[in-house]
């Protein structure tokens, strides 16, 4: 959450935040009537507010509100709920994050608000990297719900499962996950993309392993799932930049496997492929010229570099300018060309010379094509997939009992 650019409710925020997570809420309150004074209408008045502005993701707005709600009932556990959750799929303050769900869980008042504030919990340790933690909360949550006949609303927690499982590398558990979640009725664009996500995560670790034909079909998962998500995306008149940036990145990295292979026919093909898909993604075109140095092609590599060129900028998560750049100046077969490198970076002004002397200092040269993937926050694309945050706990609170 940023609350630099905010006005000055944020020391308000800081303190109760202090007081949150001490359980010291007399601060706010006159101990004698702190009980009497608050009305339950206004509070659920409130607490839908809040949830508007969550679903609008106006977390700052709604974080106040929530947090005004606390003041006057510090017993109210869908608001510890909702803190956490905002929290932690911003790594904002995870230490707060957890005991605000800690609070939530020990309030919970039902079955279904328990099983759903468990989720939260295990959503915070999750971005903790406390991913055994994560597991065991989130398989709790659906066993109270399968106890319940009941489903999750939304596929966050298998999603978080397969996740936590493809970190611990257990590709078994991963796919099974990944089938709960294709299960379910009314998944969409966004839900394909994040099994893409997944899918290509297990392949490109797999590869970096050296173990190239096992990651291929890795691959081929991610890009089923990509291209799936691409023709919903399509005929939902969706944004398809990050769709297509997706499937053109799986592509790079799939093509990659191949020149580890030395199978340069099939890695042109794909790096082909991928520039197609995405003909704003410099990588693929700079693997080309990748080759065609390797080859000593000094043509068709100028060709390439000369598309690829005006690409080259900072645009995270889709370009990484800084990454690209250290590659053109470091690997051993564009040092035929160094001159001809230089050139190309000087005059389309993608460095200066104090960077590239900098630059030199740090500089190790490698033979590796450039890597696309771009999976920095292994938790990011599951809270863009589920499309509201919050995921199972957008709903009203519940009343006493089953």
């Amino acid at each position: 959450m940023h609350h630099s650019s905010e006005n000055n409710n944020a020391a308000l925020s800081i303190a109760a935040l202090a007081a949150a997570a001490t359980g010291i809420w007399s601060i706010f309150n006159n101990s004698n009537n702190s009980s009497n004074n608050y009305n339950q209408t206004e509070i659920e008045a409130s607490f839908n507010q809040a949830l508007a502005y969550t679903q609008q993701g106006n977390y700052h707005q709604a974080t106040q509100i929530f947090l005004a709600i606390l003041q006057q009932n510090p017993q109210h556990a869908p608001t510890y709920n909702y803190l956490a959750w905002i929290y932690a799929i911003h790594n904002y303050q995870l230490d707060q994050a957890l005991a605000f769900a800690k609070n939530a869980v020990q309030l919970a008042n039902n079955h279904v608000d328990r099983a759903c504030f468990i989720d939260t919990l295990a959503e915070v340790y999750a971005h903790r990297q406390e991913f055994d933690a994560a597991i065991k909360l989130s398989l709790e949550c659906l066993q109270i719900f399968q106890s319940l006949n009941k489903y999750p609303s939304s596929p966050t927690t298998y999603f978080r499962l397969a996740w936590c499982y493809q970190i611990k590398q257990d590709l078994n558990k991963t796919y099974h996950f990944i089938q709960q979640v294709i299960k379910l009725n009314g998944i969409g664009a966004a839900e394909y993309l994040t099994i893409g996500d997944i899918c290509y995560a297990v392949a490109f670790n797999i590869g970096d392993k050296g173990v190239f034909h096992e990651s291929l079909s890795h691959f081929d998962n991610a890009i089923k799932h990509y291209q799936i998500s691409l023709n919903i995306a399509q005929k939902q008149n969706l944004n398809l930049e990050m769709f297509r940036f997706k499937l053109s990145s799986c592509l790079n990295d799939k093509a990659r496997v191949f020149v580890a292979l030395e199978d340069y026919q099939n890695s042109q093909s794909l790096y082909h492929q991928s520039h197609n898909v995405y003909t704003s993604n410099p990588y693929p075109l700079v693997n080309l010229a990748l080759l065609a140095a390797r080859a000593k092609n000094k043509p068709q590599m100028l060709l390439y570099l000369t598309k690829a060129m005006p690409l080259i900028i900072d645009m995270p998560p889709y370009v990484q300018k800084e990454k690209l750049i250290y590659i053109l100046l470091t690997d051993i077969d564009f040092d035929f060309y160094k001159e001809d490198i230089l050139g190309f970076l000087f005059n389309h002004g993608k460095i200066n010379q104090y960077e590239y002397t900098k630059f030199l200092k740090t500089a190790i040269k490698s033979n590796q094509p450039i890597m696309n993937f771009s999976q920095q926050n292994f938790y990011a694309p599951v809270t863009n997939a589920v499309g509201e945050v919050g995921g199972n706990f957008i709903y009203t609170p519940q009343p006493q009992g089953i």
